[in-house]
């Protein structure tokens, strides 16, 4: 392994959270499909849930260019009910933020620890998380300013920053 035990054990953790964030969303997104947030949904699944696995196999796959083997760490089991779409938005943007914590954590270690390698992709990492926080913030202020049903038929024309889908 090319990389300090350190800095493997917070890609690690990064690519796991991003496992985690899967689950996250996807429990999200079939909250919004039963509470008949369809258009809503289908982004959060689509555009925001299907990215997580993404984002993981690209900190995997780093892995193992500097001779270190990924594990898939623990995922949580996401099962509560959530209505409000403002709670909903909220998860998000909280769990973009948590990723984005953990990167900036993680090049921190690879700094201190000469894993320049990993510093240089943490510093691109990172920037994937910011047009996903802005999204989520816009959400937020959306529905603030209209009701659920209203955003859920003009969701296309508040999703500024991700991929709103065809």
């Amino acid at each position: 392994m090319r990389i300090s035990e350190a800095t493997y054990k917070q890609m690690n953790n990064l690519a796991t959270l991003c496992f985690d964030a899967n689950a996250i969303f996807d429990n999200l997104a079939y909250n919004l499909d039963y509470y008949y947030y369809n258009r809503i949904g289908k982004i959060v699944h689509l555009n925001i849930a299907h990215v997580m696995p993404e984002w993981a196999d690209m900190v995997t796959d780093q892995m193992l260019l500097l001779g270190a083997r990924p594990f898939r760490g623990a995922i949580g089991s996401y099962q509560e009910e959530i209505k409000e779409l403002n709670e909903i938005f909220a998860i998000i943007l909280k769990t973009m933020a948590a990723i984005r914590k953990q990167c900036s954590e993680m090049i921190e270690t690879a700094d201190l620890n000469e894993d320049d390698e990993v510093r240089i992709f943490g510093e691109d990492f990172i920037k994937l998380t910011t047009p996903f926080i802005k999204q989520a913030e816009e959400w937020l202020n959306a529905i603030g300013q209209m009701t659920p049903v209203e955003l859920n038929v003009h969701i296309k024309e508040y999703t500024n920053f991700i991929s709103a889908g065809d």
